[in-house]
């Protein structure tokens, strides 16, 4: 078996919805969230808050834009897409995960631009999830 990945702290979870607007009202209304942060970003439109201190993150996709999250909508409906977590180094984290039977999903720019100090990596084996994986700052 390959090394177990060093998390150092969860940093938000990922879930797909269809109106990033509509879900961020309705958990305010109904769970007593904070403030959200709305940031549009190519085939996304994201809302960023708490729940209690939980950092969630609400993605979007713009209809018409082929993205990862739009397929993922597609494929399963809203839902948890991935939960996100800080660690020292992405990419020893990535090769640990790989080594284990992990799959890259998005990593150094492919197949979406993203920075290279993120992954998203499905880890594989039973009620595999997707994680993804920021540079502890």
């Amino acid at each position: 078996m390959a090394g177990l990945i060093t998390l150092d702290s969860h940093h938000h979870t990922g879930i797909v919805v269809k109106d990033a607007d509509a879900t961020a009202e309705s958990y305010t209304k109904k769970l007593g969230s904070g403030d959200w942060e709305f940031i549009d970003g190519g085939p996304i439109r994201m809302a960023n808050g708490n729940i209690g201190n939980i950092r969630y993150e609400l993605l979007a996709p713009v209809e018409g834009q082929d993205s990862l999250w739009g397929a993922f909508l597609a494929e399963h409906g809203e839902g948890l897409h991935h939960l996100a977590y800080n660690v020292a180094d992405v990419d020893e984290a990535v090769a640990k995960l790989e080594e284990d039977g992990g799959k890259v999903v998005v990593y150094n720019g492919q197949p979406v631009r993203i920075p290279k100090w993120m992954a998203y990596m499905e880890i594989g084996g039973p009620a595999s999830i997707i994680v993804e994986l920021l540079k502890t700052r």
